[in-house]
């Protein structure tokens, strides 16, 4: 990878933010009122210096939960059944790559739109891209194909908590509204993906001397069972999947809520033992699951894994040191990529944002451009997509209830699209990192199928302009 390139992207982009924050004044929106302050909000020298700092400290919990998935992938290289595994299904598909392929493509997009669970697919990554990698795969194909997946599963979003979930709470919609055409983009995006792969895939022919970097990989030899590793992998998997979508408020199922507060009134002795045991009034309930939540099941995991096969502990502390260590600059960058979302947070006066998504909405209602416009913005800033829709949703609470859907599915999609593309994108920026490709390399390689989805996305929403 082009040195430092991700950080120079990041760089680049906040020095741009700076100077427009000394060039265009600044605004507020109250109740979806916009406010304009008269003046400008400069960043200045200090607030250089102390933004990507606060921006380390203030969201330190991606660094973490990205140093976890390290240290995961490090005590399970030390069990050495991990390598067996991969081998094994190397072994086995070595003769249908492209249907490896396509599977794994699949695999991402689908998961991630049904759920919105980017953070918990991107465990899966290291996995899946060191078999396609093993099978012959150059690195961008293997992360098109993985972290690539994720970001368009976002794009196409069906069931998704963590982006349909929140559209459904802030607008007052529900989960099935415009499922059709979501479904419909969702196939058309999957296939033009597939495609796009397939034309574009190059094989990695190297000799036996030459070492292609596997992500989290050692090759460990073991004679153990990988049975214990693959059904308590896939109980976690699942855990964290049913543990981070959010029931109640997605399809008010309140079956893990009666659960977990039935556990909870169990009483032994008349005291509730085991919920003190385990300690249930500190651990979140299932549908809730946040990224320390995710964080500290992946120690325990590996602390399980070590156990069940043997590793001592002090291995299994230099394992999962040593996998934290791999993923070090990956958390780094995938923290610093918050720092334009923390400028705003940061900037109690108003920012030159609000400015910007003013000019693109305006005050004459629905507008289908200054939609699209205002979503580019956002998505470019806001990389938490929650975040995002709570600092805007107001704007369109005076709109017709007929046209938000639309809008809904306009933010859907360009947040799912310049996520795929923006250096301020988390889960983008760390496989980049963590496959060793350039940020130019990525945008050089995407750019024209990132446009023919912005393409399909804008058709396909001026068609549920006009039916409306």
């Amino acid at each position: 990878m082009k040195k430092n390139s991700i950080l120079k992207a990041l760089g680049l982009t906040f020095a741009i933010v700076i100077l427009l924050s000394w060039v265009i004044p600044a605004g507020t929106y109250t109740n979806g009122a916009y406010t304009a302050t008269g003046s400008t909000s400069p960043i200045g020298l200090y607030d250089f210096l102390r933004l990507p700092v606060l921006t380390l400290a203030t969201f330190v919990q991606y660094g973490l939960f990205f140093l976890a998935i390290g240290g995961f992938y490090g005590v399970l290289n030390q069990t050495g059944v991990y390598s067996n595994l991969i081998n094994n299904i190397v072994k086995k598909w070595n003769k249908k790559k492209k249907s490896f392929l396509i599977i794994t493509i699949l695999t991402f997009i689908m998961l991630t739109s049904l759920t919105g669970l980017s953070n918990v697919m991107f465990i899966l990554v290291p996995f899946f891209a060191t078999i396609l990698l093993k099978l012959g795969y150059d690195k961008i194909t293997s992360f098109t194909s993985t972290v690539g997946a994720i970001l368009l599963g976002n794009v196409g979003c069906t069931f998704g908590f963590e982006i349909w979930g929140y559209l459904k709470t802030y607008l007052n919609i529900e989960m099935t509204t415009l499922i059709f055409a979501r479904i419909v983009v969702l196939i058309m995006i999957s296939i033009l993906m597939i495609l796009f792969l397939i034309k574009n895939t190059k094989e990695v022919k190297k000799s036996k001397d030459e070492e292609v970097l596997l992500p989290l990989y050692e090759e460990v030899k073991s004679k153990k069972s990988s049975v214990p590793f693959i059904v308590i992998s896939v109980l976690t998997f699942i855990l964290l999947m049913v543990g981070g979508y959010n029931w109640y408020y997605a399809f008010d199922i309140e079956f893990f809520t009666e659960l977990y507060n039935s556990v909870s009134a169990i009483q032994i002795g008349g005291k509730t033992i085991i919920s003190d045991i385990l300690a249930l009034n500190n651990a979140p309930m299932i549908g809730f699951f946040e990224n320390y939540d995710i964080t500290i099941i992946l120690v325990f995991i590996s602390l399980i894994m070590g156990w069940i096969y043997n590793v001592k502990f002090n291995d299994i502390v230099s394992g999962f040191a040593n996998g934290a260590k791999k993923m070090l600059l990956p958390a780094t960058y995938a923290t610093l990529s918050c720092v334009i979302f923390a400028t705003v947070l940061n900037s109690s006066g108003g920012h030159f944002i609000n400015t910007i998504i003013n000019k693109f909405i305006g005050t004459e209602g629905f507008s289908f451009m200054g939609t699209v416009g205002s979503s580019i913005v956002t998505s470019f800033v806001y990389n938490d997509f929650s975040s995002m829709l709570s600092s805007i949703y107001t704007i369109f609470t005076s709109y017709d209830a007929n046209v938000i859907p639309v809008v809904a599915f306009i933010i859907q999609g360009i947040f799912g699209l310049i996520s795929l593309i923006a250096p301020t994108s988390i889960i983008l920026v760390a496989g980049l990192s963590l496959m060793d490709i350039s940020y130019k390399e990525w945008i050089k390689y995407i750019y024209k199928f990132a446009l023919i989805i912005f393409g399909i996305l804008i058709v396909v929403a001026f068609i549920l302009t006009t039916l409306i």
